[in-house]
Formats: C-alpha cells, structure tokens, sequence
C-alpha cells in the first residue's frame, strides 16, 4: 500500500462582489507503520522506533505540515487609486500519523486504537489553525482598502497575508504548549518502566 494516501479534498469557494474571492483546500493523509518485529515493546517505543517524525531532539509520533499561497491582482481605477482583486488563496496540509503494520492482539490493538484516534484529534486541531489562517487572509485582502497605487498595494497585501500566516503558525505552537502536545486531549500512553502508575504520569506522547 502506498504511503501516501488522499484522504480528502475539499474546494471551498468563498465568492466577493468586491474582490472575487476564492479559497480551496486539500489535506492529505500519510502513515508510517509499526513493525511486526517490534510486537514485543510497550506501544510507545514502538511508536518511538518507527517514526520518522523528530523536532528538536523529541519523537513526534504525528504532524501536521501546511503550506499557504496566494494570488491576486492589483487594479488601478480612473483616479489612480489601487485595489485588490482576483484573489485566489490554497491551503496544502498534510498529516502524519501510525498505524499498526501486523496483527496485534487485541488489547494491543484496542490501545493503538484509543491512541491513534486522540493524535488525530489533536493534529486536525492544528489544521483547522491553518484553515483559519486562509479564511482570514481572504478577508483581509477582501476588504483592503484602496491605495495610492499599484506597487503600494501589492507590497501591502502581500505583508499583510504573511504576517497572517505566521501569527497562525505561532498559534499552533500555543496551542501544543496548551495542550501538552496533545497530552490533554487523550494523546498520552504509559510510560514503559511504569505502565502501573499510568493514570497518575499522563506523560505527553506525540
């Protein structure tokens, strides 16, 4: 099976009288396997070994990439003045996340299960940042207001959209900090020297 899967694709197309708006949306699904020959391990050092995903020295067992771009035109009118229009805004996301790559007891794979349904919880909390991220740039350049002229107005919606993007990607880092990467929202298994004192560590395990 290939490791790249198309889980969804959604074209949300969101039409302005004033500017001819328009934004889509892809998100991709991609999973990297747990290995038979691991079976023996508690599920986090499986997951731990078999994950491709590390940042700043951490295993990450999922993640959410995004990418952002947009388009527009600058129209100058009769009196000089320069607006926005024919803007055309992408939102490209792809997430990462295990699966099970042998037949696990049950038990194991009950656990894997619970697991793998709480990382994906928490990663599509990190896509609707990046959905709200494209909505707003829309707005924004949307509703800019008319410029001196052309050059200005580009330069000006172009920082605008930019700092857009990345006051969201700073949220998605608040918004790891917030829930312990997930920790908070069921992402967390138990240690593997202390798997009796589970409900007591709650220890964060993306």
């Amino acid at each position: 099976m290939s490791m790249w899967t198309r889980f969804i694709a959604v074209a949300c197309l969101c039409t302005s009288p004033l500017a001819q708006a328009e934004v889509s949306e892809i998100i991709d699904y991609t999973y990297y396997q747990l290995e038979e020959s691991g079976k023996t391990l508690a599920l986090k050092e499986q997951l731990d070994a078999a994950t491709p995903i590390e940042r700043d020295g951490r295993k990450l067992h999922g993640e959410t990439r995004w990418r952002l771009d947009w388009r527009f035109a600058a129209s100058e009118a009769d009196d000089g003045s320069c607006t926005i229009s024919d803007i055309d805004i992408h939102l490209d996301a792809l997430i990462y996340l295990p699966e099970l790559g042998y037949d696990a007891p049950a038990e194991l794979q009950a656990e894997f299960n619970r697991y793998a349904e709480a990382l994906q919880r928490h990663q599509i909390g990190h896509y609707i940042i990046a959905i709200q991220a494209a909505n707003k740039i829309d707005v924004r350049l949307t509703y800019m207001e008319p410029v001196a002229n052309c050059d200005t107005a580009r330069q000006q919606a172009e920082a605008m959209a930019s700092q857009i993007e990345q006051e969201h990607r700073d949220k998605e880092l608040a918004f790891d900090k917030q829930t312990r990467y997930g920790a908070e929202q069921g992402v967390s298994l138990a240690e593997p020297q202390a798997e009796e004192a589970a409900s007591a560590s709650s220890a964060a395990a993306q």
